[in-house]
């Protein structure tokens, strides 16, 4: 099956600094693919370029065969990528509905006549937002700004979801609504790249994790492999573990 995103070699940085130092990953369809590892690793880096949002350079960057290495950020967005930042950036002032109709742009723009019907989609999964359609979002709870955010880009019919740490700042009765959420999503066939500190969550919904640590891959592999890998048990779940055969890093 051939990659619905595929990156090889990828270095990016500010200015002089460079975060990433040769990061290779593939995505493939209907997969959950998840990177994790400690604060300043480079994790939302990987995501700011890969949406063309840092300057970045690479041997391959390819999103459904096509190359959008040299693609602006709106051309990256019509061709299919879609990212829930770790901020959220949704519009406080503005209503939960307006903020979802805003997130319609790439099927208006190709011309899909019923691209508001993606608002009753968004509202079948996240009840809240249909119950809280004409609040204004800067009004909402933690947990119902982040699913705000997680309905704006699936208005847009991503190709490929990407989330940054959507687990941040939430309490752990809201952390497990929204990785039940992002389960939903995979079982519904979305592509996710999954960048996240919470390394038990992210791993137990992916289907493959890399282990991020100052700008370099170091373990990759099968997510139930990493989560059972003593390595990532002792750094990131907090347990040792029986070997069980080491990963491969990249």
């Amino acid at each position: 099956m051939s990659a619905l995103l595929e990156v090889v070699d990828l270095h990016a940085g500010y200015g002089r600094a460079e975060v990433l130092q040769g990061l290779s990953l593939a995505v493939q369809p209907k997969s959950v693919v998840t990177v994790i590892g400690p604060n300043g690793a480079g994790k939302s880096t990987l995501l700011g370029a890969l949406m063309g949002l840092i300057p970045s350079r690479s041997a391959a960057l390819r999103l459904a065969g096509e190359d959008i290495a040299r693609m602006t950020l709106e051309e990256r967005v019509m061709a299919g990528l879609a990212l829930v930042p770790e901020k959220r950036e949704l519009f406080a002032t503005m209503s939960v509905e307006d903020n979802l109709l805003l997130g319609g742009w790439r099927p208006r723009k190709l011309g899909d006549k019923r691209w508001r019907d993606g608002l009753e989609s968004v509202y079948a999964r996240f009840p809240r937002l249909k119950e809280r359609r004409v609040q204004a979002a800067g009004t909402l709870s933690g947990g119902e700004r982040q699913m705000l955010a997680l309905g704006r880009a699936l208005m847009g019919q991503p190709r490929l979801l990407m989330l940054d740490e959507p687990s941040l700042g939430l309490a752990p009765l809201i952390v497990r609504e929204i990785f039940a959420i992002v389960d939903d999503l995979r079982a519904a066939g979305v592509s996710i790249l999954l960048v996240e500190q919470n390394a038990r969550a992210a791993l137990r919904v992916a289907d493959h994790g890399h282990v991020l640590e100052t700008g370099e891959f170091v373990l990759s592999g099968a997510a139930e492999q990493l989560a059972t890998d003593p390595r990532v048990m002792d750094t990131y779940l907090g347990a040792a573990g029986p070997q069980t055969g080491p990963t491969q890093p990249t």
